[in-house]
């Protein structure tokens, strides 16, 4: 890979940060009094924050490929595998969370309304309705954070990426546990400054 497909890689990983802005407008959209402007914007939100993580994340990942070509550990290339699937599954649990937390407040205010605002009962069928998403759901979400923050820590760990130690901690559940969104922009800073660190080896 020449220095100028690094830095066109490099550009592309920086698609993050706007990538994560709007996840993160779209989550407190959903977490101040809900109105329907704002679960309509949560959504538009997720759907934009998705796209933009997919041009950051498959960038990353051809980068990591060559990065997999080179490896010769055995544990480092399967930990390597580990967190490029993590990448790629990103790209849908992303679409699936923001989509699937604005559905659920939706249905709850439909239901408050149908029940004329009694809470508990609207709470009680809410709940049936949200046992149908809950596994999926979480399920998913648990994936995600165990291959990107596994495979993270052990490939920073094992020297497979050219950074220090202490850049195990910008894995999203690391650096910002209850700050994901900021945990993921750092993560990628630090891939960005892996490439940069290849390219002075390599000069």
């Amino acid at each position: 890979m020449t220095s100028q497909e690094r830095d066109k890689i490099t550009k592309r990983m920086l698609w993050i940060i706007p990538a994560m802005i709007p996840c993160i407008i779209g989550d407190y959209c959903m977490g101040l009094e809900p109105k329907g402007w704002r679960i309509a914007l949560s959504h538009i939100d997720g759907l934009i924050g998705t796209a933009l993580y997919m041009v950051a994340a498959l960038a990353f990942v051809r980068y990591l490929n060559e990065k997999l070509a080179q490896c010769s550990d055995k544990w480092g290339r399967r930990f390597l595998k580990l967190f490029i699937v993590g990448l790629y599954w990103g790209c849908m649990v992303f679409m699936y969370f923001h989509l699937a937390c604005g559905t659920l407040i939706h249905t709850y205010n439909v239901i408050f309304e149908a029940v004329g605002g009694d809470t508990e009962r609207a709470v009680t069928a809410w709940n049936r309705a949200y046992l149908v998403q809950a596994v999926p759901y979480w399920a998913s979400f648990v994936v995600l954070e165990l291959t990107t923050t596994v495979g993270w820590f052990a490939i920073i760990w094992k020297g497979v990426l050219p950074l220090k130690k202490r850049w195990v901690l910008a894995a999203p559940m690391g650096f910002a546990s209850g700050f994901e969104s900021l945990g993921w922009i750092v993560m990628f800073l630090g891939g960005i400054q892996a490439i940069k660190n290849d390219d002075k080896e390599a000069d």
